[in-house]
């Protein structure tokens, strides 16, 4: 389970990282307890999905000077959780790559990319409501 991640220095992506927390940990929950596994980690991959869009359209919008890189960042992670979805793991291997990668990524990838975009945001004043 994640307890906490990182903040940034533009509140609609805490907003949304918050929420990508609570969704992952629904999942793990399913995963651990058998129950639902498909139905969760659909939901998760949409949310996942739904946030980095979020992100990019906002980084076209207000030309983020590293935006090809971070959207291939998330590209990456996408196709590695569709292919995870499709290759019917265990569910010990569900938690070993949530808990040993992916978690560890969005960590990482909060408190680099993200933090950067964020910083880029709240520099430039983008409106927030």
């Amino acid at each position: 389970m994640v307890k906490t991640i990182s903040k940034v220095k533009f509140e609609p992506m805490n907003e949304i990282h918050e929420n990508e927390v609570k969704v992952l940990n629904e999942l793990l929950e399913a995963i651990e307890n058998d129950k639902d596994i498909e139905s969760k980690f659909n939901i998760f991959l949409d949310d996942v999905k739904n946030h980095f869009s979020f992100e990019e359209n906002l980084m076209e919008k207000y030309e983020f000077f590293a935006k090809i890189p971070h959207k291939m960042e998330h590209n990456r992670i996408i196709n590695e959780l569709i292919e995870i979805k499709n290759n019917k793991l265990t569910n010990e291997e569900l938690l070993e790559y949530f808990n040993n990668y992916f978690i560890p990524w969005l960590n990482n990838h909060i408190n680099t990319m993200d933090t950067v975009t964020a910083g880029f945001f709240d520099m430039i004043k983008i409106p927030t409501n």
